[in-house]
C-alpha cells in the first residue's frame, strides 16, 4: 500500500501513480519500492509534466509557504513543475515491498 500522512495535490499524485504503475509493468523484476522511488525521481527531475488543462493551486503557490529563517525558498523550474518535495515526498510504501 502506498500511503501519505500529509495533504497532497491531485494532479501530481495522479501523475506519480501513473508513473509508478508504468514502471512496475514495463520493468520486470522491479520491486514496488524501486518503482515508487523511480516515479518520485521522475517528478523531481521534471520527466513528468503537468497536463495542459490541469491548473490548480497548492500550498506552495504561496511565496511564504514552507520557508523558515534557516531555509531559502525553493526555486521554481517551469521545466520541472513537480520538483518541489511537496509533490513527491509525502508518499511511502507499507507492507510488502516486493
Amino acid at each position: 500500500m502506498i500511503a501519505s500522512l500529509w495533504p497532497v495535490a491531485d494532479e501530481s499524485t495522479s501523475r506519480l501513480m501513473q508513473e509508478f504503475y508504468r514502471i512496475r509493468q514495463s520493468s520486470a523484476g522491479t520491486t514496488k519500492l524501486e518503482a515508487l522511488r523511480e516515479a518520485q525521481l521522475e517528478l523531481l527531475r521534471g520527466v513528468v509534466k503537468m497536463e495542459p488543462a490541469a491548473v490548480s493551486r497548492s500550498p506552495i503557490d504561496d511565496p511564504d509557504w514552507g520557508t523558515t529563517p534557516q531555509a531559502p525558498p525553493f526555486p521554481h523550474d517551469a521545466n520541472a513543475p513537480f520538483a518541489h518535495p511537496f509533490y513527491w515526498a509525502p508518499f511511502f510504501l507499507m507492507g510488502n515491498w516486493l
